[in-house]
């Protein structure tokens, strides 16, 4: 006796497959944004933290010497410098200005890109910092 072959195939139908692909679609859609968004965030976040290093360097630095530098060079591979150049994590460049005010000698240390990481994470303002002269001591 032979079984008749009246067997349906199973598989997926055509709109089966357009209703998974579309959910796929609206959470992928979800979902890019917000990855960006986080990952600018972050840069943003890292600038602020490279800027506070390149301030704590200058700050031994002057300490040592007695006055800021206006050079990023002169700060790396120093014994109380960095280890390298820092680079704005939103372009991957130095963007970051050292500006010694000539009247005061107080240094000024700002990110070029300071109006670019506000819009994600605080204000402009934050993207700049600036160091007081330390004050010569007198040696007994």
């Amino acid at each position: 006796m032979r079984r008749s072959s009246s067997r349906k195939k199973r598989g997926f139908s055509l709109v089966e497959l357009l209703a998974v692909v579309m959910v796929l679609a609206v959470l992928a859609g979800v979902a890019v944004p917000v990855y960006l968004n986080t990952r600018r965030a972050a840069a943003a976040r890292a600038c602020i933290g490279n800027i506070a290093a390149i301030g704590a360097a200058e700050s031994a630095y002057a300490l040592r010497n007695g006055a800021y530098v206006a050079t990023m060079t002169s700060l790396v591979g120093a014994s109380e410098g960095l280890a390298e150049t820092p680079l704005c994590p939103l372009t991957r460049t130095n963007t970051y200005t050292l500006t010694v005010s000539g009247t005061t000698g107080d240094l000024t240390i700002s990110c070029s890109n300071a109006s670019a990481h506000a819009t994600y994470v605080g204000t402009a303002a934050d993207y700049s910092r600036t160091l007081v002269k330390p004050a010569a001591e007198s040696l007994p």
